[in-house]
């Protein structure tokens, strides 16, 4: 095994330490270099502890510093052997010493007696108790490749455990406001590859217990294909896919939540309007490519922002997002604007969460939005779609 297969293969995977020393240059700035993997915001990194400078001078001091996987695996092999002769590797696994001499000959020797943890120390992390809490074997986690058949999170796919724990967080926020005398129905518009539909239903009816049926939609015949035998596969007898687009779909029961995430441009008013038709206990939205507003927006006083191509994009996009939450709190909805994942994952960030409030109209300002509307000269395709619905049934109660 090569120097660059082992950290290819323990950086991500189980490592417990890394230790670099007996430098090539006795006199080089860097005399050590530690490495062990932390969690810092809930996101696995390698933290480095660079001993540098010389005891004759007495100007020794460490540095530190935290890097992703993949630059952990490019500084580790940059350092040896360039820069160091030797290194300890520790993995849960078992574990290497390098060697190499001033000529350049590199020994690889794998080590028999190596403490093996059940986990690497993470020092960093706070324990954060996720609602799908790692050590039990969940089969569309490992099918995604985020879980081992142990029940344990591979360290490289920790993010996407972590996407998919935060979005039910979100799910679980507003559990209350779903009925628990009967089966709740929830559709999910454009749900795509459908691991979060998958955890959604493994959360609400695995965990907790509670009666539902989800329906997911989307445009895709082989999406739809490949997920239905996934839900026979794991015996979800709830779930169900559908070959179909959120403009045309019709229930044939009462709807409970709405889902859409990522649905491009009007697919999102389409969505919010069928949550609102149906009177929708809870609606929950993240836009995708809001074309509609970028296309007609027409302000002289915002020219100096608009000229931008990346500027006149999120510009708009807030515009259309506020517009939208306006809209539902005046058809009843308390409707909260929130960060859905961290940037770093998505651009298409944003999530609208919105709760039906029964008897209650939650305050809005329609002086604001109609400033907005006059501000961008388009009406949406969401306020031209709920007017119709307000013409068809005058007696309806928002």
């Amino acid at each position: 095994m090569t120097p660059e297969e082992v950290f290819k293969n323990s950086i991500g995977n189980g490592l417990i330490r890394m230790v670099f020393s007996n430098p090539k240059d006795k006199d080089a700035f860097s005399q050590k270099m530690k490495v062990r993997p932390v969690v810092i915001r809930e996101k696995l990194m390698f933290q480095i502890t660079e001993t540098v400078g010389s005891k004759e001078s007495n100007t020794v001091k460490e540095i530190h510093k935290n890097l992703t996987e993949n630059e952990m695996r490019k500084k580790a092999s940059e350092a040896f052997p360039s820069s160091f002769l030797q290194v300890l590797v520790e993995t849960e696994k078992g574990g290497f010493t390098l060697l190499a001499n001033k000529k350049g000959t590199v020994t690889v020797r794998k080590n028999s007696k190596v403490t093996k943890p059940s986990k690497a120390p993470l020092s960093h992390n706070r324990e954060k108790q996720y609602l799908i809490p790692e050590g039990t074997f969940v089969p569309f986690m490992a099918d995604l490749g985020v879980m081992t058949k142990e029940g344990q999170i591979v360290k490289s796919k920790y993010d996407k455990y972590r996407q998919i724990n935060r979005y039910l967080e979100f799910i679980n926020d507003i559990c209350d406001e779903l009925p628990k005398d009967r089966e709740i129905t929830i559709i999910d518009f454009g749900c795509g590859k459908s691991y979060l539909t998958f955890a959604l239903y493994y959360y609400l009816v695995c965990l907790n217990k509670r009666k539902a049926r989800i329906v997911g939609l989307d445009l895709k015949t082989d999406v739809i294909r490949e997920c239905n035998k996934l839900k026979d596969k794991y015996g979800y007898d709830g779930l169900v896919f559908i070959e179909g687009d959120v403009e045309h779909y019709i229930s044939d029961r009462p709807v409970d939540m709405v889902i859409s995430l990522h649905a491009c441009d009007t697919a999102t008013d389409y969505a919010l309007y069928k949550g609102i038709f149906w009177k929708a206990s809870v609606i929950m939205a993240v836009p995708c490519c809001q074309h509609e507003l970028n296309k007609k927006i027409d302000c002289p006083e915002l020219k100096g922002v608009l000229n931008y191509g990346i500027l006149k994009d999120r510009v708009c996009a807030a515009f259309t997002d506020a517009m939208r939450a306006n809209l539902l709190k005046e058809w009843g909805y308390d409707t909260q604007i929130l960060e859905f994942i961290d940037m770093e994952h998505t651009p298409k960030n944003i999530l609208i969460r919105a709760v039906r409030k029964k008897g209650i109209r939650p305050a809005s300002d329609s002086k604001a939005f109609d400033e907005l509307e006059k501000i961008t000269g388009t009406e949406l395709t969401l306020k031209k779609l709920l007017k119709d619905l307000r013409e068809k049934d005058e007696k309806c109660d928002p």
